[in-house]
């Protein structure tokens, strides 16, 4: 599906929220890969003390295989992530990826953004909320069946 969302679609959605929430969204996710990191780190410290202190102390063994269990749940998310990240991406359009990259990874400001892929103001906001909501729905981050949408997929019409 490398096509935008029409005008009459994206009207459903509040640009602010969801910019606001897949914000929050990149967040949350690169928060998680520095956790992980940093249990990363810290089981390999356990790991070396635990090697000296095996025989004294089976707490550590304890201590050790609780940061794995929760180290795996983080690497987990951030597997499931990547994976849904990986095939938004071969369905955005080559300006949605530009959008993504210098909007969402970036942060740039939208002039430099509308500059850079040379769109007006009024095609350059349809393809950034277009991008926007297909972030929001595939991470479910808004409800996916607005009433115009169900309107559109409705069997009884």
């Amino acid at each position: 599906m490398r096509v935008e969302f029409r005008k009459k679609y994206l009207d459903e959605y509040d640009l602010k929220s969801i910019v606001r929430a897949v914000y929050n969204l990149f967040d949350d996710y690169y928060y998680k890969k520095a956790v992980a990191q940093e249990y990363l780190e810290s089981l390999q410290q356990h790991r070396l003390s635990d090697d000296r202190e095996y025989s004294k102390n089976h707490k550590k063994v304890d201590s050790t295989y609780k940061i794995v269990e929760k180290r795996e749940k983080v690497v987990n998310y951030l597997k499931e992530f990547d994976r849904k990240l990986e095939h938004l991406l071969t369905n955005l359009t080559d300006d949605e990826i530009k959008i993504y990259k210098y909007s969402i990874l970036a942060r740039e400001q939208d002039k430099q953004i509308r500059d850079r892929i040379c769109k007006t103001d009024k095609t350059y906001y349809l393809i950034k909320k277009s991008c926007y909501v297909k972030f929001a729905l595939r991470f479910s981050l808004v409800d996916g069946f607005t009433k115009e949408v169900f309107a559109t997929i409705s069997l009884f019409d």
